[in-house]
């Protein structure tokens, strides 16, 4: 167990370095592993040092050597992505701000502005994956304030930052949706710091702070669900919220409590591994692609097929597979690691990583490439697919679904792009044509 969690850091480390080597990059693979690592590693290094204490640790084991498998082959499909693009010049970033104000703003409009459109088929999706914009927007101005070492600027953006995941745990109850926001926009940091050390120590101190907010979280979890989710004031919400930090206490890989946490919450090997044994002794059999399938099928819309039989979420798929009784009211993804590996077996979770790494590589890269050369209306259509692929506890049909969904929410991003900067350029021009020369004063 413990040389898979070297392999996947280390698989880690060779895809900071391979993005850091021209820095063409906007960092989207970088978070993609991060996030998938954080489902896996800490929960079954706290087997290790548990020692016996948890449940589950062959099944660990197994899911987290399958984990090291798909990371590795994630680290080669970007690899084989960026081999094949033209090379750029390294040179400074231009200046963003007008572009990060609009995705920020918009992409605003779109998450709490917009959200009671989000039952509507086909346009709810849209809403959802186009609402993305508001992290390039921050991803963008936080790069450009740390470029010019502006510390006012690198303080707003940070803390406009904390505002999704404030809310998302006072609203929503849920911690996870802005812990993967924060790592998509911090990635980029990854890649654009001059320093590698620097990257290397700040990403350790980041993993174990958010490690012990989350085993503090874990404790405090259900109060304030039972708060946010029975419509308790926002005065209850807070003071539920705060529990966190009242009685903080640090990770400790000694504290039982803390490493039961890791194992409910981030050990998706266990269900990885339980699965496979039902398949190895015959109680279930390979899905042989149905699940591919269905991510097939869900690319077409619902407003156009409302009876499809499609759905996001993966609780049925775990159940069939593992076996296990699951609370409907909890989030049960499959993962990506899980679902590749039941479809297929080995090979598909090799060519599942390779192609996932490949495509989010490619996006990745022309994200970046566009957004240097200053076209930034393309953006849109590089940005906010790979945004919806970073998903690793998720399903193939949301993978898939989402991706499609943030492609046609990005043709209307650019569009309005587009306008709005051709608007800003007139003014501008009109102003300027409104300045009157002052003649030269006489000597």
């Amino acid at each position: 167990m413990l040389l898979s969690i070297f392999i996947c850091i280390g698989a880690f480390v060779g895809l900071l370095l391979l993005l850091r080597r021209d820095k063409v990059s906007l960092g989207l693979p970088l978070a993609y592993l991060f996030l998938l690592l954080l489902n896996h590693v800490p929960g079954a290094y706290a087997h290790i040092a548990g020692g016996g204490l948890l449940w589950g640790s062959d099944e660990t084991a197994t899911g987290i050597y399958f984990t090291a498998i798909g990371a590795v082959c994630f680290v080669v499909g970007v690899w084989l992505a960026r081999s094949r693009l033209n090379r750029m010049p390294v040179h400074l970033q231009p200046d963003r701000e007008q572009y990060s104000k609009f995705c920020l703003l918009g992409g605003w409009v779109f998450v709490y502005g917009l959200s009671p459109l989000s039952h509507i088929p086909s346009l709810g999706a849209a809403i959802e994956k186009g609402g993305a914009v508001w992290m390039l927007g921050v991803m963008l101005g936080l790069r450009s304030a740390l470029a010019r070492a502006d510390v006012t600027r690198v303080a707003i953006w940070l803390s406009v930052l904390m505002i999704y995941p404030v809310l998302g745990l006072l609203l929503g109850g849920f911690l996870s949706y802005g812990a993967a926001a924060v790592i998509i926009v911090g990635a980029i940091v990854a890649i654009s710091t001059v320093s590698i050390l620097r990257v290397i120590i700040v990403t350790i101190i980041v993993s174990l702070v958010g490690l012990s907010v989350f085993v503090n979280y874990f404790q405090h979890r259900d109060e304030i669900r039972a708060a946010v989710w029975g419509g308790a004031p926002m005065e209850q919400r807070i003071d539920a919220s705060l529990g966190i930090f009242r009685e903080f206490q640090w990770l400790d890989w000694s504290n039982q409590d803390q490493l039961i946490a890791l194992h409910e919450r981030l050990n998706q090997n266990y269900f990885v591994g339980l699965a496979a044994e039902r398949i190895e002794g015959g109680q279930v059999d390979y899905l042989h692609g149905r699940s591919v399938w269905e991510g097939l099928l869900s690319l077409v819309p619902r407003a156009v097929w409302p009876d499809k039989p499609v759905f996001g979420g993966s609780p049925k798929v775990v159940r069939e597979m593992t076996g296990l009784l699951l609370n409907e009211n909890t989030s049960w993804g499959v993962g990506n690691v899980m679902e590749f590996q039941i479809n297929f077996g080995i090979p598909g979770l090799v060519v599942g990583f390779l192609a996932l790494g490949w495509l989010l590589g490619t996006l990745d890269r022309k994200a970046a490439e566009t957004e240097r050369a200053g076209n930034l209306g393309r953006v849109f259509f590089f940005f906010l697919p790979a945004a919806a692929l970073i998903q690793p506890i998720g399903s193939i049909v949301e993978l898939t679904g989402g991706a499609a969904a943030a492609l046609v929410a990005a043709y209307g991003w650019s569009w309005a792009w587009e306008r709005w900067s051709r608007r800003g350029a007139r003014s501008t021009k009109r102003a300027a044509g409104n300045v009157r020369k002052l003649p030269h004063p006489r000597l």
